[in-house]
């Protein structure tokens, strides 16, 4: 009964947050977001559904299939994430922290040394802990440049890469990867849909309301003149 609740609620989740970014018209902007939780929605439907209707559960090549678009939806949010905060960058700048981001991801995943996978399925698991990595280490680069960027933490671009950045963490500190097996590439689902659920009322409201403007710096010719006419002042 409790994990049909769970189910039922992280579901609802789903569906409230696609309707709000239908709804303020955010989908032109994030459509990878919407995309990957209109797939989590149908896929949690579909396998609900399929289970229901023939008793059995699906064929391990669907889990692998569902997993794989998971895994390449969750990289598009975050290139398009990154790709949008980092907007007041020009040139190579723009490019530089994503690869450094990528690179400092992988050094961490190969530090615990994997052991060889001779399945696609079980190769998926290193991507999805490196995904974890990515999103953590984004939002907390995120915080510490949101002045620089231009944005405030309640922007939608931030609340989104910190709604990331913490489930993520919680991820990665109650059973992120640990073995050369990764058999404990699991944590409690209790706190799993706890997390996520506040995430989602979070960006509920953030996505709902309008987003935050901040003061745009004044150019030099503009603090000149300021200082020119506060000269002049008697």
């Amino acid at each position: 009964m409790t994990n049909h609740l769970i189910w039922a609620v992280g579901l609802l989740g789903d569906l409230l947050i696609l309707a709000v970014l239908f709804a303020r018209r955010r989908v032109p902007r994030f459509p990878w977001l919407t995309l990957l939780i209109a797939f989590h929605f149908l896929s949690s439907v579909g396998l609900k559904a399929t289970l229901h209707s023939s008793g059995h559960a699906v064929s391990a090549f669907t889990v692998i299939i569902i997993d794989l678009t998971d895994v390449l939806l969750q990289c598009a949010v975050l290139a398009q994430l990154t790709w949008i905060a980092l907007l007041p960058l020009a040139g190579i700048r723009r490019l530089t922290l994503p690869v450094l981001l990528v690179a400092s991801g992988v050094l961490i995943v190969i530090g615990f040394e994997p052991a060889a996978y001779h399945s696609l399925r079980m190769g998926l698991l290193p991507m999805h802990f490196l995904l974890s990595v990515l999103l953590l280490e984004w939002a907390i680069v995120l915080a510490f440049l949101l002045r620089s960027l231009r944005l405030s933490w309640r922007s939608h671009v931030a609340a989104i890469s910190f709604g990331y950045g913490v489930f993520s963490a919680v991820q990665l500190a109650v059973g992120g990867y640990f073995g050369r097996e990764m058999s404990d590439y699991v944590f409690s689902p209790f706190l799993r849909i706890s997390v996520y659920l506040l995430i989602l009322l979070w960006w509920l409201v953030t996505l709902w309301l309008a987003e935050p403007s901040l003061p745009q710096r004044k150019s030099n010719g503009e603090k000149s003149n300021l200082i020119q006419m506060a000269k002049q002042r008697p």
